[in-house]
Order: structure tokens, then C-alpha cells, then sequence
């Protein structure tokens, strides 16, 4: 029996698990604890309760914290300690353990990446609310209806890299040169964007990187219902864009967004930067450890991190201690809702929110938590005529029996290529609907119908497929992402004192003043109607399935919107960069909380102004650039790539 490329289970466990969709991916094992080097030691856990009242109020499950006598670990002294082992973390942990006198710790709440479902990128299906997730719910939205937003995030080594869309795309220059820190402008960025990337297509001067660590290539799947939108798009009125990471031509256009994949297989950063380096005897990754709270001690009259406290796999788990070589620093990296959480509990936050919480305060950071920033999306969705039924995603992975097909296995095993190796949303557009200076809305298009209005949903609907008992209607669908939100009203910040419990969160999708978000959206649920009914798709589209025929004045079309509004899954902006924490800066430009000690924000909490594209490869480039100043390299000249020709700013 053949073995499957890159991997030595044989093909039939690939058809098996494929066949199998009325079932989640096995949960890994429990065993939590992957170490690149050394052993576990005893000693050196939490002695007594009382080290742990700072961590929950009276009230909170003391039980849920209990003393461990067992071995710790995390036995050793760190000159870093990485909270959060997903984008940013992997990324850290490569760069910074390049020096092997510097030992480094990284704590992962999750599991150990491995699991089948993140391999292949159809897999994605099965990811959210799956047990590699976080199942994030906000709080009661009032200005959509009093509903409940999910909000996906990676819990698992290499975080959300390994369970979002996959697609690499950067934004504008102009987005870069907007956060207003001269540090971070679009000269720097696009340098450091093609240091770390290692392009398929090789090298473009000025635009795109080859031999770096991130893997990128175009989309290893074609339907012929790409075309067809293609050519709508362009009857519509816009052009094709060959390359929209190329800041020297406009963003707007059509055409193919590029993917971080190698071969068809998702490169996310697990695999791309800490895979590599596990057998470096100065790393220490431990997976199933929450962390619970930042350990600091006064020196110079401010908080200086020392260590911080995790307990292993649950509440009623035991509760250990890493603590940090003098000089070493903590290293925050768990995402735009957890890093804020996690200071929060520390102490760190707004004094009025953390006195009520019953948490002591170590510096009063109003812009703790807020400023978070999300993507907001929708959608529409059409049927296609009955002649053609079956050239859908959907017909070309499954069988009417709901049964995969042979074809789609051995198309992705033997070449990487084929509706296996694609998220289904790796073409589109770009467009501005109004008149604005840059592109508002993005359009991710999939040559498949969605059977829920929630983009998010229908991913869930179609990894339960077999369930359903009936064959997926042939469709196509236009996701609608507001690209560039103007609302600001989202937030994290805490529902109690114990940090087991999950974060209050709001998503702030629609609260600008201006209405410019719902706008923008409506404007492209009108959009995508028109290119509907454009020649290229005459002889494709049956009947509009979402919103509907019945849903067509603007009052209706904002009611539809309210309702069904999802997360395009690029949450950013909790811990934002700037130079005044009076103004809800929480960072400086070197990424160093304000007014803390040893204590650093390196993920994608820290972007002040959300870009205008999925935002997996900007937190790579913050994270590469991060380290580079933590190591002192920053200034050295050989960082840095000639400078390119004058970059089109909008």
C-alpha cells in the first residue's frame, strides 16, 4: 500500500477519515507536556494558597486552584517566557532560541498540534467550535438585535495560523503608515514582510521574499465558476489584479488571493517555525498550560515581571510557577483576547474595572482591552441551474450519497491539488463603495452554496455534511468582508476575578457613528446582486438563497445584516501601540507594556488600526521584528533590504 506524501500513514487512513464526517477528530492525548530537552523537576510548584489570593477574589473557585506537589514543567529559571504558543509565539520561538545561552518557556493553553484536521486546508470545516477552539461568545450585542457573535480563535499550538482561511495578505502601505509610529511604517513593514517570506513563485524586488521561513503560493484548486466570477467582475467594471501584496498598483481588482500553504498543505506557524527548532535543548514548550497570571514585584517604582503562574488542562487542575532568569522578560503572546485578559488579572488595565473586580492595581492603563477591532462580514448566496448542477466545491469533494470522492483523495495525496487543498475562499476582490481613499469591502467568493447566512455556520454545516442525510445544493457565494471597519466600540475586559472563567467580550461590529460599516456592507450585498445578474453568470444562477428576493430596501437589507453579521476572524487592537497610555496606548514602539518592567506585547493586540486583509501575515512580520528588537538586532544593517521604488499610498 502507498503512503501518502509527507506523511507515512497509508492512504486508506486519509480516505477513512474523510469518509468519517459525521464524527470529530479524536481529542489528542491528554498528556500535556511537550518538551524539547531536559526533564520535569520537582520543587518548584506553587507552596501555598495564599501565593495565589492576588489570583481570584474570595468566592472564586479556591478548589479549582489547587496546590501541586507534583513535579513542575516548567522546573528551570527563563530568559523568556512565551504565554501563548500560536502566531507570534511559534515565532518567537524560533528567533529568540537561536541564541543557545538564552533558555526559552512557551506556555500553550491548547493542545499539540498534530491533529489530521489542520493538515489539510478543507479541514477547516471541522475546525471552529471544535476542540481546537476557543468557543468565544460575545456578550449581548444591542445593536444587533440582542445577539451573540462567535468569534474563532485557534486553541492549539500555532493558534489561529492553524485554523483560520490560510490567506496571505498584507493590506496597503497607506494601512502601515496610518498606526502614526514611524517604527512601524509601510517601508519598515514591507521589508520585514519579505524578509520572513518564502514565496512559491520566487523573489519580486520590492514586493515579495523567497528562502524565508514562511511559506506562501497561489491556490492549488480552480473551479470553473472562478472564471465565471472573474469575468462578472470584470463586466462589472474592474480590473484583474495579478498580485494584491504588490503596493506599488492600487488593492481594488480581481483575481486570486495567495495562501500560506506549501503543496497544498496549510503552513501554519507551528509547522513553519517551531517544528523545526523542538530539538533545540534551550526550548521548553508546554501545551495544556493556562496561564493565570503575570508574577511581579516592585522595583523602581513600577511592577517588574519576574514569572507567572499556570495551572495544567482545567480549573480543577494543579497550579504551577516559571519564573524568569534576573533580567529575563515575559513575553505576552496569546492573541487580541487573551493577552488583554491575562494583564487584566495581573493587575494591569483600567483602575476603575480592576477595583471592581476586587484585582489590585499595578498600573493604570485605560486602554487595556479596548480599541479590539474585527472584520465584520455577510454574505449572499445563489443556486445554480439545474444543467449545471455539479461543478460546485461541494459536488467535487462529495458523492449525492454525501460519500467522498476517490478522485478528490488521490488529486490532493498524489499532487496537492484539488477541492482538498483549498478553505474555498482563495479568489475575490477588491472594491471602494463609496468614494473612500482606500478599498472598503472584500469580496471572498466560493464556487459553493452556503446553507446558513452566518459564513461561519455553514463552515461548521458542511463538516457535519453526512449528517444531513441529503446532497449539498450546488450554489455559489459572495462573503462580504468590511475591510476596513471604522467602529471601535469592541472590547475585552473581565466578567469576574477568576481567570478560569471566559472574557467579556463585545465585538463593536457596527457602533460607528457615521454607520459607514453596515453601509459598507449593504453597499455590497447590492454589489454582488448586480454581479449576479451580469452575462458571465447567465447561464450559471438559479435563485438568490440569502439574503432573498424579499429582502431589498435598505431598512430590510440592514435588518438581514444585524442578524446575521459574522467575524471574518482578524480580531486585533486590545493592547494597541502608541506613545501615550493616557491616550489608551498600551505598548510603546518596542512593544514594552507601559509603566511594567520585563513585560512585552507581541501579537496582534498590539496594532492600533486594523489593515485592510486578513491579518495572520502582519502578526508574523510584528512578531519577526519583535524579536529582532528584543535581541538588540534591530539597528544592525544588515536587517534591513534596499529601499524600493515610492510605494502607492491608497
Amino acid at each position: 500500500m502507498k503512503t501518502c506524501r509527507g506523511s507515512s500513514r497509508p492512504c486508506q487512513l486519509a480516505t477513512d477519515f474523510f469518509l468519517n464526517t459525521s464524527k470529530r477528530s479524536p481529542v489528542a492525548p491528554t498528556e500535556g507536556i511537550k518538551r524539547a530537552h531536559g526533564k520535569c523537576c520537582e520543587g518548584r510548584a506553587v507552596k501555598t494558597a495564599s501565593s495565589l489570593s492576588s489570583v481570584s477574589s474570595a468566592g472564586a473557585r479556591q478548589a479549582g486552584l489547587e496546590v501541586s506537589a507534583a513535579a513542575n514543567p516548567a522546573c528551570d529559571r527563563y530568559d523568556y517566557i512565551i504565554v501563548g504558543g500560536g502566531t507570534a509565539g511559534c515565532v518567537l520561538a524560533n528567533r529568540l532560541t537561536e541564541d543557545s545561552s538564552k533558555k526559552v518557556l512557551v506556555l500553550e493553553a491548547g493542545l499539540p498540534h498534530g491533529d489530521r484536521l489542520v493538515k489539510v486546508p478543507v479541514g477547516i470545516t471541522r475546525l471552529f467550535q471544535s476542540h481546537l477552539d476557543w468557543n468565544l461568545y460575545s456578550g449581548k450585542q444591542s445593536q444587533l438585535n440582542n445577539r451573540q457573535v462567535y468569534s474563532p480563535r485557534g486553541k492549539v499550538l500555532g493558534g489561529s495560523s492553524s485554523t483560520n482561511a490560510t490567506l496571505y495578505l498584507r493590506g496597503t502601505a497607506a494601512d502601515y503608515d496610518g498606526w502614526g509610529m514611524p517604527e512601524w511604517g509601510s517601508s519598515e513593514a514591507r521589508d520585514w514582510f519579505i524578509r520572513c517570506e518564502d514565496n512559491s513563485n520566487g523573489a519580486v524586488t520590492g514586493v515579495h521574499g523567497a528562502g524565508g521561513t514562511m511559506h506562501v503560493e497561489s491556490p492549488r484548486y480552480h473551479n470553473e465558476l472562478h472564471d465565471v466570477f472573474f469575468e462578472a467582475a470584470r463586466q462589472y467594471g474592474l480590473k484583474a489584479n495579478p498580485d494584491f501584496n504588490d503596493w506599488s498598483r492600487s488593492q481594488e481588482g480581481y483575481g486570486e488571493f495567495q495562501v500560506t500553504q506549501e503543496r497544498g498543505e496549510r503552513a501554519d506557524m507551528y509547522r513553519q517555525y517551531m517544528k523545526p527548532v523542538e530539538g533545540r535543548p534551550n526550548l521548553t514548550v508546554v501545551s495544556q498550560a493556562r496561564t493565570l497570571k503575570i508574577i511581579t514585584e516592585q522595583q523602581g517604582g513600577k511592577p517588574v515581571a519576574r514569572g507567572c503562574i499556570f495551572g495544567m488542562r482545567n480549573p480543577a487542575s494543579t497550579v504551577h510557577q516559571a519564573d524568569l532568569k534576573p533580567g529575563g522578560e515575559v513575553l505576552m503572546c496569546a492573541g487580541a483576547v487573551h493577552t488583554p485578559y491575562l494583564l487584566q488579572h495581573s493587575g494591569f488595565g483600567r483602575a476603575d474595572h480592576l477595583q471592581q473586580m476586587g484585582i489590585d492595581v499595578l498600573s493604570d492603563l485605560p486602554g487595556m482591552g479596548r480599541n479590539l477591532q474585527d472584520h465584520p462580514a455577510a454574505l449572499t448566496a445563489f443556486s445554480l441551474r439545474s444543467e449545471k448542477d455539479g461543478i460546485s466545491i461541494t459536488d467535487h469533494i462529495y458523492r449525492k450519497s454525501g460519500e467522498i470522492r476517490m478522485r478528490a483523495i488521490s488529486n490532493y495525496y498524489l499532487r496537492g491539488r484539488g477541492p482538498l487543498a483549498t478553505t474555498a475562499c482563495d479568489h475575490g476582490a477588491y472594491m471602494t463603495t463609496s468614494g473612500q481613499a482606500q478599498p472598503d469591502l472584500q469580496i471572498r467568493f466560493a464556487p459553493g452554496s452556503s446553507l446558513s447566512p452566518d459564513g461561519v455556520e455553514t463552515y461548521a454545516m458542511f463538516g457535519r455534511l453526512k449528517e444531513v442525510g441529503k446532497k449539498w445544493p450546488s450554489g455559489v457565494t459572495f462573503q462580504l468582508v468590511g475591510i476596513r471597519p471604522q467602529s471601535r466600540g469592541g472590547y475585552v475586559q473581565l466578567k469576574t476575578a477568576d481567570p478560569w472563567d471566559a472574557p467579556d467580550l463585545s465585538t463593536g461590529y457596527f457602533t460607528d457613528d457615521k454607520n459607514q460599516d453596515i453601509t459598507t456592507l449593504r453597499n455590497g450585498i447590492q454589489i454582488s446582486r448586480k454581479m449576479a445578474k451580469m452575462d458571465a453568470f447567465a447561464d450559471y444562477l438559479q435563485d438568490e438563497m440569502w439574503p432573498g428576493p424579499g429582502v431589498q430596501t435598505d431598512g430590510e437589507l440592514d435588518e438581514y445584516l444585524r442578524n446575521t453579521v459574522h467575524s471574518a476572524n482578524a480580531l486585533v487592537g486590545s493592547c494597541c501601540m502608541g506613545n501615550d497610555a493616557r491616550k489608551g496606548a498600551v505598548v510603546d514602539s518596542q512593544l514594552r507594556v507601559h509603566g511594567a518592567g520585563n513585560l512585552r506585547v507581541v501579537d496582534a493586540s498590539v496594532i492600533p488600526t486594523i489593515p485592510g486583509a486578513q491579518t495572520g501575515a502582519a502578526t508574523v512580520m510584528i512578531a519577526e521584528r519583535a524579536a529582532a528588537l528584543i535581541q538588540g538586532k534591530i539597528a544592525d544593517k544588515t536587517m534591513r533590504h534596499e529601499r524600493q521604488p515610492q510605494l502607492v499610498k491608497a
